[in-house]
């Protein structure tokens, strides 16, 4: 950032700081992208002034971001709503961060501050937590298969039983 006239110990202290605070580490955000334009504004060289089409062109890529973060949360709220009545499988992070998996039909889906909840039993869980969504036909045939084979295991004990006591009678 040396060639737009900045000091960069300022931009890193800012691009720190905000990122700090948000909850993916790996990307700036809405206001830390803001708050680089502001520091750049604040710390140019009055020598060397950055034009006024610069700041036009990262304007429009920050209102480029904001306009691509919204879409991206209507999207995936969206989907997050069209899972409603789907059994689904979540990654529960614990106070230590082990993974629990939890399973269970969404009762329904839930927006609040920004942020889709699953009502799943009588919990809340972030969307983000999602894993897997399994089609109720397969869990429909999960428990038919398990039926049957409790079925198979009841058939061979009572031929055993039989077998058994078709021995003693003899």
């Amino acid at each position: 950032m040396a060639g737009l006239g900045i000091d960069t110990s300022a931009v890193n202290n800012v691009a720190s700081a905000t990122t700090g605070s948000t909850e993916n580490k790996n990307s700036l955000d809405k206001d830390a992208f803001l708050k680089l334009l502001v520091t750049q504004m604040q710390y140019q060289d009055p020598m060397e002034p950055t034009s006024n089409t610069e700041y036009m062109s990262q304007m429009a890529q920050f209102s480029s971001v904001e306009q691509m973060q919204n879409l991206t949360s209507t999207i995936t709220s969206g989907q997050s709503m069209s899972l409603t009545g789907q059994y689904v499988i979540l990654n529960v992070p614990d106070a230590v961060g082990n993974i629990d998996q939890v399973s269970g039909l969404v009762d329904y889906v839930t927006v609040q501050d920004g942020k889709t909840y699953f009502h799943i039993g009588d919990d809340y869980y972030p969307s983000e937590y999602l894993d897997s969504v399994v089609s109720m036909d397969y869990i429909e045939h999960l428990a038919d298969k398990a039926k049957e084979e409790n079925t198979a295991v009841d058939t061979d004990a009572a031929t055993n039983e039989q077998a058994a006591e078709n021995v003693g009678n003899e």
